[in-house]
């Protein structure tokens, strides 16, 4: 017995074109479910989100940058030119080097953060303690080291 006949078919009983067209339609429905559903079980897999409290330190950071830090309490912050469930909830300084009039600068945030990979995220950032962390809104932009993290189920 051949695997395909003189007639195009496939063992003798099914054509081979048809098999193509059918094998098509399964793909085509496949992508569809996919789009539809696939999105929603994946965000159902990497887990739920949590109410993040986190503080990022600055040190060294000059005066004048400290004092417009504080304008941004309330801001939202943005990642990638898009803004992400993360707002400035808090700005405080501590004196660091007052031959310089430079201060240690800490900004508290409230965010949304997801558990995924074993690691929590606001945005695409990771957030642990003691990992670099940088901090933007539409006006503003620095690097730091987060000092405290609290996540709650809020």
């Amino acid at each position: 017995m051949k695997l395909i006949d003189e007639k195009g078919r496939l063992f003798g009983k099914v054509n081979l074109i048809d098999l193509l067209v059918v094998l098509l339609i399964v793909a085509v429905l496949a992508a569809v479910v996919w789009k539809l559903g696939g999105s929603r079980a994946a965000a159902a897999v990497a887990g739920t989100e949590k109410k993040a409290v986190y503080t990022v330190e600055f040190e060294d950071v000059s005066a004048d940058i400290a004092e417009y830090a504080k304008t941004q309490v309330d801001k939202t912050l943005v990642n990638d030119s898009k803004q992400i469930a993360a707002v400035i909830t808090d700005v405080r300084t501590e004196p660091y080097d007052n031959e310089l009039g430079h201060v240690r600068l800490y900004i508290t945030v409230e965010a949304s953060a997801s558990f995924t990979g074993n690691v929590y995220k606001v945005g695409p950032q990771e957030v642990r303690v003691g990992y670099e962390y940088i901090l933007k809104t539409s006006e503003f932009e620095l690097t730091g080291l987060i000092s405290a993290l609290e996540v709650t189920d809020g």
